[in-house]
């Protein structure tokens, strides 16, 4: 099992091994806890929100007995590793559930991202740009054939922007701009940088080898939004094709919503209404910034990641 303790979402995966080294998912969960929220306001974690995860990673423990999960590895992200009193947390966690719970770093968040997301869509092109919005922050990961190339993770996570930037209920105009002009500022350098590790300075449009794919629930859940999905089904998530004007359009119909409104809205996760605008915001800009005019789905990421990667280093025996 592999579990991903994130900003916004907790998430658990339970698989079994097969004698050919093949995983077999048996249960996905997902809980939206929102560890990372008030932590703006103080740099550490609230009592509240650690209460919420301890409680979240009790169920997935006992979750983890009930299936009989003999390897289990559980990694810590952002804001675990930004919060002054992350390591309170994680002893908390121990002490109540016995998970031993490891923080990573942006880099090896990014890397392990990355094989999540392409063990789950077909990418055509020799190149991939894959990027995955969390809560605390956005990793951006480059790859060719599968091979990482270079990876970045910047401090732009839904849960943050959304608290330090939109505050009224619809977003005003005013906080809306600022929050664009603060993405368009930290992502725009980025592509030069990006550019210099082998793409030899040609990015979209120019470059027709490289798709842009994308994962983590706002990605998915704009992905649900436009199929209209009425229960979450991750195989008709992935490889699904998110064009810069739908994500517009379901930008447009969002923004103007209440928080009540917006929970009423198909296929938009309960828990996630809030968060919503940030994460498209910061989709657009991803778009805009590197020229794509579409992004491929992908509903693996950073979990996935993190059991594929527990098999190939041979950590896990049958």
């Amino acid at each position: 099992a592999s579990i991903d303790i994130g900003t916004n979402t907790f998430r658990l995966l339970i698989s079994d091994l097969d004698d050919n080294g093949i995983l077999h998912p048996k249960l996905l969960k997902r809980e939206i806890t929102r560890l990372g929220g008030g932590f703006t306001a103080i740099g550490a974690l609230t009592e509240e929100a650690m209460t919420r995860g301890v409680s979240t990673l009790s169920a997935f423990t006992e979750l983890l007995k009930r299936y009989g999960v003999k390897k289990v590895r559980a990694v810590a992200t952002s804001v675990v590793r930004e919060a002054i009193n992350g390591e309170d947390f994680l002893k908390l966690v121990k002490n109540e559930t016995g998970l031993d719970v490891e923080v990573i770093g942006g880099e090896e968040e990014a890397s392990l991202a990355l094989k999540g997301v392409l063990s789950c869509v077909t990418v055509r092109t020799g190149y991939a740009l894959a990027f995955d919005i969390g809560g605390g922050s956005t990793e951006y990961i480059l790859s060719n054939r599968g091979t990482p190339l270079y990876s970045e993770s910047f401090k732009l996570g839904v849960v943050h922007a959304t608290e330090r930037f939109l505050k009224s209920d619809p977003p005003k105009e005013e906080e809306v701009d600022r929050l664009f002009a603060h993405v368009e500022g930290m992502l725009r350098p980025f592509p030069e940088r990006l550019a210099e590790t082998g793409l030899k300075g040609k990015l979209p449009p120019e470059n027709k080898n490289i798709t842009l794919g994308g994962t983590a629930g706002t990605i998915t859940t704009l992905a649900a939004m436009d199929m209209g999905l009425e229960s979450y089904d991750p195989s008709k998530i992935n490889n699904h094709v998110l064009t810069y004007e739908t994500v517009k359009r379901l930008f447009t119909l969002m923004l103007p919503l209440t928080l009540s409104e917006r929970k009423r809205l198909k296929a938009l996760e309960g828990g996630r209404e809030d968060l919503i605008i940030a994460g498209t915001i910061i989709v657009l800009k991803t778009m805009e910034v590197f020229g794509f005019e579409k992004m491929m789905v992908s509903d693996g990421g950073l979990l996935e990641g993190v059991l594929i990667e527990m098999v190939s280093s041979h950590q896990l025996r049958i």
